[in-house]
């Protein structure tokens, strides 16, 4: 296994120059307040049960010992690439695009080939799963449900720019809700429980007879998922070797949760309670986009034609 992590996410000093690939009026932008976390929680559902990429996860240094901060990360990245401004997005896209290509891994059942995380393949079965989370976390827990075009807006917006900052080939992107089902449907085939999707679990479902520790950490950890585990499809929990949510409790939790997360995105202290907590960075870039893009009061432009601007140019 190779394994690199180049620099900062986002670098300093701290820019915002314009309004980004996205802006404030985008979909990515209103989902992803405090409804985030369920939507990443589920994310985490599908994404290790990807064997290939389980392997990758859990034998790179951050998934294997702190799986917690491995999603931090991946947080973090998206926050920069739907926050930041154009220069910043691109940074964050090249950090990352840098990193993958170095997490590389076999897995036995395909023999000597090596995986590499930077495979458009294997880049589709995180953004889709994360967009998929995020969009059914904002209609279980935000204020109203989103309609099909709003839907297939943002599936047109992550094609269009997510897609190709992530250097993935823009026919393999889907650009609807429909095109996205289809994906989900053809790679279920795909998906099975390793010893790594194992670990991944245990961390997250801690056992209670599994030590003091565990026993611990059981109930609260769960009552904290249980906003994302009610949002993943039944398959996925059933190749995790967990019952599903009865369809009742499924609802239990959602209507008991709603007002929560209501609350927390109609308090402006609060409503970005989710990047206060991913780390420094991130609390200051969402922060002054959203001034940014209050007052129209937008850094000068740095000196020189950077990467962003020949990738504006394309998009």
């Amino acid at each position: 296994m190779r394994q690199c992590w180049v620099m900062a996410m986002i670098k300093e000093p701290f820019r915002c120059e314009d309004a980004g690939f996205f802006g404030p009026d985008s979909i990515s932008w209103r989902i992803s307040g405090p409804t985030i976390f369920p939507g990443v929680v589920a994310t985490g559902a599908y994404f290790f049960l990807n064997p290939w990429l389980a392997n990758i996860g859990v034998s790179n240094s951050t998934g294997a010992t702190d799986p917690w901060k491995r999603i931090v990360l991946t947080t973090e990245y998206m926050f920069a690439i739907y926050f930041g401004d154009r220069a910043t997005a691109q940074h964050a896209a090249d950090v990352v695009n840098a990193m993958h290509d170095h997490v590389v891994g076999t897995w036995g059942p395909t023999g000597d080939r090596e995986h590499c995380a930077s495979e458009p393949r294997n880049l589709l079965w995180l953004l889709i799963p994360y967009g998929q989370g995020a969009l059914d976390a904002y209609d279980a827990y935000g204020p109203r449900k989103l309609t099909l075009e709003e839907r297939n807006r943002y599936w047109r917006e992550e094609s269009t720019i997510v897609g190709r900052l992530n250097r993935i080939p823009d026919e393999l992107m889907p650009k609807s809700q429909a095109e996205v089902d289809t994906y989900l449907a053809a790679e279920r085939a795909n998906l099975a429980l390793t010893e790594s999707a194992l670990f991944v679990s245990d961390t997250f479902f801690p056992r209670p007879r599994a030590g003091l520790k565990q026993a611990l950490l059981a109930l609260p950890v769960r009552a904290a998922l249980s906003t994302g585990v009610a949002l993943a499809p039944d398959y996925l929990m059933r190749l995790y070797g967990k019952e599903p949510y009865p369809e009742l409790m499924k609802a239990a939790v959602k209507v008991t949760h709603r007002p929560l997360f209501s609350a927390l995105s109609a308090t402006p202290v609060v409503q970005d309670i989710i990047p206060m907590a991913v780390s420094a960075p991130v609390r200051k870039l969402v922060s002054r986009a959203r001034e940014a893009a209050r007052t129209g009061n937008y850094d000068r432009p740095a000196a020189g034609d950077g990467p962003a601007q020949r990738l504006r140019t394309v998009i």
